[in-house]
Parts: C-alpha cells; structure tokens; sequence
C-alpha cells in the first residue's frame, strides 16, 4: 500500500511538472532564438549592439560584442541574414532555463567601412548551433550560444567568423 502510495505520489509530481511546461513555452523558447538571431543581425548591420539586450544576457550580448568590435577594428563590418532555421531539439531543465539545438542557413558580407567594397561575400552558410535560454521576468533570453563542433564541412572552404554565436568555431 505505502509503495502504491509513492509511486502515485511521484507520477502526480512528474505530471504537475510537465504541465507547467508546455508546448506553448517550446513555441516561446524557438522565438527567443529567433528574435536573437534577428537583432544579432542588426546589431552587426549597425555596428551597435544595444538592441541584443532585448533578447540576450549580457554576458552573452558583451561575448558577441567584442567580436563584432574585433571586425570593426579590421575596418569591416558584417552584414548577415538568417535565411532558414530549423530546430532540432528544445529541451527544458526547469520552467525557467532551455536548451535549443537548430541547424541555421545564413548569408552574409564583411563590407570595408571605408571603401564600402565587399571583402568576402558567402552565401548558405550552415551553423549548428547550441542554445542556452534563461526565463526571467517572463521572458526567455540567451544565456549562451554556440557553435558545436561538429559543424557541416566543405574541405575547399575555410572557417569564418561565426555569426550566431560569435566565439565558437563555425566550420562548413
């Protein structure tokens, strides 16, 4: 009886946890990756990456910042679009932290600052990214992203700077 009892108990908390998580929240956590992919792209355009704020912690906006600072000071400045997304994995540690794997398509220029003249232009590069999400005050933001080492490979092509996650190690 005592261990019918527990084990109602703890199937009663398992469902009490899983419902407090939902598909909504999954929805939630797919577009915070996305916003975050849509403003790291402005941020980069702009050479300002105030706006990432809105979609990143800072420790996480300060990482991507110094990289696009390190393009600046080469006197480039990057110019990227997210062209697909697919998710391939959202898992939840608690109600309030995320972990999203996607598989993203980006275009993008580096574009002289001076001269404005294209420096190198790549079309349909693939990142494989790993996401760590934080819930706080209702939101979900980046924690941490990057790229996982296992990226698509292209032997004629070397490595760029990785835009999403600006400080892993992008390879096609």
């Amino acid at each position: 009886m005592i261990k019918r009892f527990i084990a109602i108990l703890l199937l009663a908390v398992a469902a009490a946890s899983c419902s407090t998580i939902g598909s909504g929240d999954a929805d939630a956590v797919k577009g915070a990756v996305k916003r975050y992919a849509a403003l790291l792209s402005r941020g980069y355009a702009s050479m300002n990456m105030t706006g990432l704020t809105q979609a990143a912690e800072e420790p996480q906006v300060a990482k991507v910042y110094f990289h696009m600072a390190a393009l600046g000071e080469g006197r480039l400045r990057m110019m990227s679009e997210l062209k697909d997304i697919s998710f391939s994995d959202v898992r939840f540690g608690s109600a309030t932290s995320a972990s999203v794997k996607t598989r993203e398509v980006w275009d993008f220029r580096h574009v002289n600052i001076d001269t404005g003249k294209v420096e190198r232009d790549e079309k349909g590069f693939v990142y494989r990214m790993d996401y760590h999400l934080a819930k706080k005050n209702g939101a979900w933001l980046v924690r941490d992203a990057a790229s996982e080492a296992k990226g698509e490979q292209d032997a004629g092509k070397k490595a760029v700077p990785p835009v999403p996650a600006a400080g892993g190690g992008a390879v096609r």
